[in-house]
């Protein structure tokens, strides 16, 4: 998610608040005062996933001028297109014949598969490749389905990963882990604590608890130790399940990641005493990600290195990390070249002029190219193979600074 960068006062925040209540709201007070205060992430859980009030259940936009948020699918096919021609190099590294599949997880409106797909068909490789959606929404896969229309290359929803058999392809997810409930924690100079959430006078806020999950007792003690204190952070477990599951999935092939995030010193530099967690309403950004559950954005940074290590654990090795500026740069210096070779013959085709906006827009670092990061995984390849999306990328390793 892009987003512009506006703030309400806190006194706003509060007030909007006070006088806004909604039956998610309620729903989650009740579970507050049966059980007391309650996990941030089962917290964020109902806030964005609740199936019938969560943000991500409804049907209003969310992407786009009339939503919250701008991606990378906002500036036109050009960011499916150059994945795509990415994911054609990825299956000539894999070097099979097996029938190989893409899947896509956090497919939102299908705006993304749609464009891939379409960039894939004109790919005479691509006879006998199929496209799968991961939704676990029936209501959201309807849409897609919808959207995403008749296509030459067979496309397929399921509602978990766990319902295919280990195959032969690629598992691609932009923008998803981000948006998984984290946990919320807080050293306090002398140890860690989770941060809950209870409700006073109507009122969500935080409360400090002592930690309980032995997962996440686990996944603090691997936190660089704070050098300032109080320091808030988050830890997101849900991160951690999902490549596993997604390594799982994969008998021999690539899981890419694209999202907001850092590895693990820099996203807990002591710079941010306060985390990276944060919401998101009509382009705004708000502070306090309490208020309104079910109709705001919340995301979070994600743990790059965390990440890397958990799919480790399942066979998996990093064969690339770096930002969207320089993945961008290697990934379409062909077509860039093409263009340039091109235009020593005349002017720019409409289509020419269209593909520098939109690549412009992806690969600036003031806008999109340093906020989005690529972690490219492989399964049963060799460690060296890589597209030219990581052509200009530093080493992996030390940059993610990985543990056994």
């Amino acid at each position: 998610m892009f987003h512009r960068r506006s703030s309400f006062s806190a006194k706003e925040l509060k007030e909007t608040q006070v006088s806004r209540s909604n039956e998610l709201a309620d729903l989650i007070r009740d579970q507050i005062r049966k059980s007391g205060p309650v996990s941030f992430a089962w917290f964020m859980g109902q806030a964005l996933y609740h199936p019938i009030h969560g943000y991500y259940s409804s049907e209003r936009p969310r992407v786009g001028r009339a939503g919250d948020f701008f991606t990378n699918v906002s500036v036109g096919k050009i960011f499916g297109e150059i994945l795509a021609a990415q994911f054609v190099e990825l299956f000539d590294l894999l070097g099979t014949s097996d029938r190989l599949k893409i899947l896509e997880q956090g497919a939102e409106n299908a705006q993304l598969a749609k464009d891939v797909i379409r960039a894939l068909a004109t790919e005479p490789k691509s006879a006998g490749w199929e496209y799968w959606i991961v939704e676990p929404s029936a209501g959201k896969a309807g849409n897609q389905k919808a959207h995403v229309g008749q296509t030459s290359i067979p496309t397929h929803w399921i509602s978990g990963l766990e319902q295919l058999d280990p195959f032969s392809g690629i598992i691609f997810c932009n923008e998803l882990l981000d948006a998984l409930p984290c946990y919320l924690v807080e050293h306090d100079g002398r140890k860690w604590m989770e941060v809950r959430v209870q409700e006073k006078n109507e009122v969500f806020e935080f409360v400090l608890h002592p930690i309980e999950n032995a997962d996440l007792i686990r996944q603090v003690g691997r936190l660089p130790p704070p050098s300032i204190t109080p320091y808030r952070t988050e830890v997101n477990l849900a991160t951690l399940d999902w490549v596993k599951s997604a390594a799982r999935a994969l008998h021999r092939g690539f899981i890419l990641i694209i999202d907001y995030g850092f590895p693990r010193d820099e996203l807990y530099s002591p710079l941010r005493t306060e985390g990276t967690l944060v919401g998101y309403y009509q382009h705004q950004r708000l502070n306090d990600v309490l208020q309104r559950p079910g109709e705001i954005d919340i995301t979070a940074h994600i743990d790059f290195s965390a990440i890397a290590e958990a799919a480790a654990s399942e066979g998996c090795t990093v064969l690339g990390f770096t930002d969207q500026h320089h993945f961008m740069v290697g990934a379409a210096e062909r077509r860039l070249l093409e263009i340039e070779r091109l235009v020593g013959a005349g002017p720019m085709s409409p289509d020419q002029q269209r593909f520098l906006r939109g690549y412009k827009s992806l690969m600036h670092p003031n806008t999109m190219g340093l906020a989005f990061k690529y972690l490219l995984l492989g399964k049963g390849v060799a460690a060296a193979q890589a597209p030219t999306g990581f052509k200009y990328a530093k080493d992996p390793a030390p940059t993610l600074q990985l543990r056994e």
